[in-house]
């Protein structure tokens, strides 16, 4: 949308978009084309809707980026494959990664 908040990050200034189209969807649903109008104009970027919208996308995309880096270290082969005479990865990861991701932290954490 072209009149939405700008934004320094590109992924911030993506996610006040689609939060700007989620809620001017929701108010066309809800037959409130004039509110849905100021949307699309870019007259409505203080509306706490679209602001909430944006900062809930913002945690998912957050979340699924921890999923991919650690999605990303599963597919390499190298990661399974020892090279050589070593030993893969795969043997000293033990899951690791895939549950400090689904606990909410970055694949590779360390506590130290």
């Amino acid at each position: 949308m072209s009149g939405s908040v700008s934004s320094t990050s590109p992924r911030n200034a993506k996610g006040i978009n689609l939060a700007a189209r989620l809620v001017s969807d929701l108010y066309d649903a809800i037959n409130r084309p004039d509110l849905s109008g100021m949307i699309r104009s870019g007259k409505a970027e203080d509306f706490p809707e679209i602001k909430t919208a944006a900062a809930l996308l913002e945690a998912e995309s957050v979340r699924l980026e921890r999923y991919e880096v650690a999605l990303r270290q599963y597919a390499d082969p190298g990661f399974w494959d020892g090279i050589g005479s070593s030993t893969p990865l795969a043997v000293y990861d033990g899951g690791e990664m895939a549950r400090n991701v689904l606990a909410g932290r970055p694949a590779f954490y360390h506590r130290d």
